[in-house]
């Protein structure tokens, strides 16, 4: 599926093009891995695709690289006793080295289709997390990333994803990943909500904001496939993207909120969505899909 830059596709009914294949989920060993765990291993029984159970070890020392399979393995025996793993084929896999890289050659080997990841977010200092783990996993993954943030709870980190809401601003990526969005929900047979902030001030008063209202619903109606089994709703916030996404969702109880994503040089990457979508994460209160639009 392809997004033309000139004017925003129709959205492809096509829930068939959708599939989770083998999920991947990267884990430290840490409280916020363990949400990420209870998130991939809830998909994984589900929709009855293999996982693996993916720690890097920094060290190229045989005995940390040891150390590493041993905390892996005691994870893996926690898990079968709480039945998380019950039915589930699965595989541990420990590498040596940088978690980039290691994740990149592990994704090639085994195909993964979605990688699962947390983070403890640390909101209060977003300007210098920028360089965490988890968001330089979902800004180089080609792959969708689910990233289970510190807002998100045990029970809403496991829940089967039934209201999706998706963001766009009518760039190219975001309208990919309103596209896969559509053709996810579709897949999953849930509901999906599409939203789009207005961040200009001079907007957001009087006749002003109803014209913007008025036609920003019409636009995102643009987007979609008449031959959609249900009418997505459609919302339009006004503030910061952030906070009008982190709005519509908690507005509309969204189990899933979906981001199109897109590369930027390293120096950018500050102000734009990759800052936006790492603040979002850290604040949600259920896991944040990001889509990679190139």
């Amino acid at each position: 599926m392809s997004v033309k830059t000139q004017s925003p596709p129709m959205m492809q009914s096509n829930g068939a093009a959708v599939k989770l294949g083998s999920v991947l989920v990267a884990t430290d060993f840490s409280p916020a891995s363990q949400k990420a765990v209870l998130c991939a291993t809830a998909l994984a029984r589900r929709h009855n695709v293999p996982i693996f159970l993916f720690h890097v070890v920094n060290s190229q020392s045989e005995r940390a690289v040891m150390d590493g399979w041993r905390q892996g393995q005691a994870e893996v025996m926690s898990h079968l006793l709480a039945d998380r793993l019950d039915g589930i084929q699965y595989e541990l896999i420990v590498r040596s080295g940088g978690v980039c890289d290691a994740l990149a050659q592990v994704m090639v080997e085994k195909n993964v289709g979605l990688v699962v990841l947390g983070t403890r977010g640390r909101t209060g200092m977003r300007k210098l997390i920028l360089g965490s783990v988890a968001e330089k996993i979902f800004r180089q993954a080609r792959c969708p990333v689910i990233t289970v943030g510190p807002n998100v709870s045990d029970r809403a980190a496991q829940a089967d994803p039934q209201r999706i809401l998706a963001a766009t601003g009518f760039a190219p990526h975001s309208l990919q990943a309103i596209e896969y969005a559509t053709n996810f929900a579709e897949y999953l047979h849930c509901s999906l909500a599409l939203v789009n902030v207005i961040t200009d001030p001079a907007k957001a008063q009087g006749e002003a904001r109803e014209k913007a209202q008025t036609e920003r619903v019409k636009r995102l109606e643009e987007l979609l496939c008449p031959e959609l089994a249900s009418k997505p709703e459609l919302f339009v916030e006004f503030g910061t993207a952030a906070e009008g996404i982190l709005h519509a969702a908690a507005r509309w109880k969204a189990n899933l909120i979906v981001l199109g994503l897109y590369d930027v040089e390293e120096f950018k990457r500050r102000e734009t969505t990759w800052a936006k979508a790492y603040e979002i994460v850290c604040d949600a209160a259920c896991p944040v899909m990001t889509v990679h639009g190139g």
